[in-house]
């Protein structure tokens, strides 16, 4: 990869490792806390209020099994439990994981916005690395 700013193709490919380096980190961040970003989405809707796995589904955008995943893990985990009429609820530890996912989620967007040369920078070294010889 050229190191000219100006050279075709440099900001996207520099935007898209960004981007790919961002959403690596992220999981690798919510794996810590016993979580996926799927996983994240139901916490996130169940801290609204309890809600079916139909319901679930169709705030989400996800598919039926991955929502049926999602919940047994996040039950498994002690983050949501069951609650009257087939509902699922989140519990207090899955409140308090979810604000730590949120916090996390919101640090690793601001070292990304707040250091852009030094992004600049590693992600430049990343992609050379990554770039097969000519």
């Amino acid at each position: 990869m050229s190191t000219d700013r100006t050279a075709p193709g440099y900001v996207p490919r520099l935007l898209s490792a960004a981007a790919f380096l961002t959403n690596r980190a992220t999981e690798e961040s919510l794996v810590e806390l016993r979580l996926t970003h799927e996983r994240t989405v139901i916490l996130r809707l169940l801290s609204e209020s309890s809600a079916t796995e139909d319901q679930l589904c169709v705030s989400s955008g996800l598919a039926s099994a991955c929502v049926r995943d999602c919940v047994l893990a996040l039950q498994h985990c002690g983050y949501i439990a069951s609650a009257p009429g087939a509902a699922w609820m989140i519990t207090p530890a899955g409140a308090t994981i979810s604000v730590t996912a949120d916090h996390t989620e919101a640090r690793l967007m601001s070292l990304v916005d707040n250091d852009v040369e030094s992004l600049r920078r590693e992600l430049h070294a990343l992609i050379t690395a990554l770039t097969p010889p000519r």
